[in-house]
């Protein structure tokens, strides 16, 4: 093998190094896989491993496939026999071989996490408790976390604390007893087990240990507990282990990673060499400065900086948008301008990044409209959600009774007791009285093979439909869905939940207010005093949402949330909303400095997916969630030099694109400098520090507002307050921290949650 022509010194140290368990700290663009390739190909046919003694491990089947694929080429069908595969699969194959030790067959079967759902929910009935204020997903939440912690469900029950956890611990042991008659697995056990089954059975242990010589693991950083346990057992000292990560691109820590176990790998494990890949070979100059100035804000990281050989490129633009429309519309134009300017460009060689889903129906209305192909990667276009269609469903029914097909989708959303039993009774006496489904549905009382209880359930729904109408009659939109969402209970139930999935989905909805808030300007702005109808909106919408499904391969615009951005490439990246409550997230903002340093990590991760050109753009005044504020610019903008910007604001053409629309928020100049951010009429200036958000008399607001440290610090026990999401609550406690006041807050919708006076967007009430 001539790896002296295929690799680099540093990536030709780390396939060379045969004598330690290694490192590799591979930088964004670095070459990790081809290192991770040739280090396997090294070991079978310079080294004389057999096959069958090496393991490689990492997070996703398509990795595993193409892992495999390249050592192939290197070394021939021989590879076939490699233990090459996810961490889950892994887990998989070795308890087919040994989970007889836990009473279980070896036939046993792997609920995926629908199924095992469907389990917890007949859980929580069989304990006797209700579904509606038990949610299955919650407590799925809760024992898939506990297992990944390594704790079953007897230590589970003695951690036990508030209530909620003691409901759980009592459907836990039910859950895994029906897991054991069935003779099923959920995810989460296939790697609890086998940590169970090596700690405990010490010849199995030292039989694996034996057998693989060579132990290689891709995304370290982004392994949890129980998975950095699984590589610890498999380490008996005299086998090699050789991790290969980025704790810079560690962004997944709300599903359990943690940046921890790469940074104390040498802790974890004997005989430790680091060896560090910073050559890029990926992105331009310009872009890596940008991206090392951006992590050097982290404390808590590796030194590392990325470099290459490449030629310096273009500077990092910078746009400053009136809103999230002029936003999408410049980049909009910047798309199309590149495309004709350059023949070698097509659409499928850009990306736009964005914080959260809802910030997409910006984008994709306006890309609609500018006939700009895109297709959503690892997500759903915003009307094709679930909730935001439960929600046309709901409104087409409002509009046209005799709508079937969103009757039947609304008819047990939320959940009321009207099942598929019920709907086929409803359907058969139908079709013997030669009526539509909804005239014998708004007929249920003629339907005697309904139960009297259930009739009335669905003469209640019936009810709230004729309510919704008559309210709509003297309404808006806006407010009539805020009545659908009191009187059905959808937001509710979603808080209620408290998920990560049930929360995002209430942010949608929210966002949904924002769709109809502008329509009903717009159609001000056209027709004086002309209300506009539900009929109208919803045609409007479905000329919106009837969007082609594009390929895969066509030539298409990506957009995709910055999470699902990781692994990827672009020669160009557009990363929207770059402002101080978007991203960095709000929630980030009220935790803990660790919280901040993902947000930064997930910005730097978004800037490296770069190949030629990156664009940062924010909003002045951003609508999302239903609420427009005016917005600080992101920090991670004010974290890189002005040197390597430019700003496309200068340029008057691009700043407004298309024309001063009936959107544009006119006399809105800047009238200072905070740090690298523009503040706006009718604030008066301070001094602060660069950017830090301190001041003598002022702190920064989530909202973009500043607060006086005399109105936030005033804050004490039993004082209400209002939530601008949260609505109203209590304070429980107060802790002086710092220059800034932690609160306990209990919130009627949310709960319990912990927030920081200064940037919490709260008001005093009484």
């Amino acid at each position: 093998m001539e790896l002296e022509k295929e690799l680099n010194t540093q990536q030709l140290k780390a396939v060379l190094n045969n004598e330690n368990s290694l490192l590799i700290f591979a930088g964004a663009g670095s070459g990790k896989t081809r290192v991770l390739t040739y280090k396997i190909a090294y070991l079978i046919k310079e080294k004389g491993f057999d096959p069958f003694e090496i393991l490689a491990i990492t997070f996703t089947n398509k990795a595993a496939s193409e892992m495999k694929k390249r050592v192939i080429e290197l070394v021939g069908k021989v590879g076939q026999y490699m233990w090459v595969s996810t961490f889950h699969s892994f887990c998989a194959r070795l308890l087919r071989k040994e989970i007889s030790r836990f009473g279980y067959n070896e036939k046993f079967i792997i609920y995926n996490s629908a199924e095992s759902l469907k389990l917890i929910s007949k859980c929580i009935t069989d304990t006797g408790y209700d579904l509606k204020t038990v949610s299955s997903k919650s407590v799925q939440e809760v024992i898939s976390t506990s297992k990944n912690k390594l704790m079953n469900h007897e230590s589970f029950s003695k951690k036990a604390f508030d209530p909620f956890e003691k409901i759980v611990a009592r459907i836990f042991p039910l859950y895994q007893n029906e897991l054991f008659k069935a003779n099923a697995l959920d995810f989460d056990d296939l790697l609890f087990l086998t940590v169970k089954l090596l700690k405990n059975n010490p010849d199995v242990k030292e039989k694996y240990q034996n057998q693989f010589k060579y132990i290689l693991v891709d995304e370290f950083q982004d392994t949890n507990l129980v998975q950095n346990e699984l590589i610890v057992l498999l380490h008996d000292g005299s086998n090699k282990i050789f991790v290969v990560g980025d704790d810079d691109q560690s962004i997944y820590s709300w599903r359990g990673a943690e940046v921890s176990n790469i940074i104390n790998f040498d802790k974890n494990f004997s005989n430790t060499k680091i060896i560090k890949l910073e050559q890029n070979y990926r992105s331009t100059k310009f872009i890596l400065d940008a991206a090392n100035k951006l992590i050097k804000n982290n404390f808590s990281r590796s030194k590392k900086e990325l470099w290459t050989q490449s030629h310096e490129g273009e500077l990092i633009s910078k746009f400053r948008a009136q809103n999230e429309q002029e936003e999408a519309k410049f980049a909009a134009k910047k798309i199309k301008d590149m495309i004709e300017s350059n023949s070698d460009k097509s659409f499928r060689d850009f990306a736009i990044f964005y914080r959260t889903n809802a910030q997409s129906r910006a984008i994709e209305e306006i890309f609609i409209r500018e006939s700009i192909p895109y297709r959503i990667f690892g997500g759903l276009k915003f009307y094709d959600r679930k909730e935001i269609k439960d929600m046309l469903a709901y409104l087409k029914v409002i509009s046209n009774p005799k709508d079937v097909i969103s009757l039947t989708r609304i008819i047990n959303v939320p959940t009321r007791g009207i099942g598929n039993t019920t709907i086929s009774h409803i359907e058969k006496f139908s079709r013997n009285n030669d009526i539509t489904f909804c005239e014998a549905f708004y007929g249920i009382e003629r339907i005697n093979t309904v139960n009297p209880s259930t009739r009335k359930k669905i003469r209640d729904f019936i009810d709230i439909l004729d309510e919704l109408r008559d309210y709509l009659d003297n309404h808006t939109i806006e407010e009539t869905i805020q009545q659908l969402w009191e009187k059905t209970s959808y937001i509710k139930e979603l808080v209620i939940e408290n998920t990560i999935e049930s929360l995002n989905r209430v942010d949608n909805l929210k966002e949904f207010l924002t769709v109809v808030k502008e329509f009903e300007e717009n159609r001000s702005l056209i027709q004086e005093n002309n209300k506009l109808s539900l009929h109208d909106f919803l045609q409007e919408i479905s000329l919106v949402s009837e969007v082609d499904n594009y390929d895969e391969n066509a030539d298409t615009v990506t957009l995709m949330t910055l999470h699902n951005a990781k692994g990827l490439e672009f020669p160009v990246v557009f990363i929207v909303g770059l402002e101080e409550g978007i991203f960095p997230h709000v929630r980030s903002m009220t935790g803990g400095s660790d919280d901040v340093e993902e947000e930064r990590r997930l910005c730097y991760v978004g800037i490296t997916r770069a190949k030629e050109k990156v664009f940062l753009t924010s909003s002045i005044l951003h609508y999302i969630y239903g609420d427009q504020r005016e917005r600080l610019i992101s920090r991670f903008i004010g974290e890189i030099p002005e040197e390597l910007f430019i700003d496309e604001n200068e340029n008057i053409s691009l700043l407004y694109p298309y024309g001063k629309d009936d959107n544009y928020v006119a006399n809105r100049k800047p009238v200072f400098q905070f740090g690298n951010n523009e503040r706006y009429s009718g604030q008066k200036n301070i001094n602060t520090d660069e950017f830090s958000g301190k001041s003598k008399n002022f702190k920064r607001s989530s909202d973009g507002s500043l607060k006086k440290k005399k109105d936030f610090l005033d804050f004490k026990v039993g004082d209400v307050v209002e939530h601008k999401l949260w609505g109203s609550g209590e304070i429980l406690r107060t802790k002086k921290s710092s220059d800034d006041l932690e609160l306990d807050v209990v919130f009627k919708s949310v709960g319990l949650k912990k927030i920081l006076a200064s940037i919490a967007p709260i008001k005093k009430i009484k």
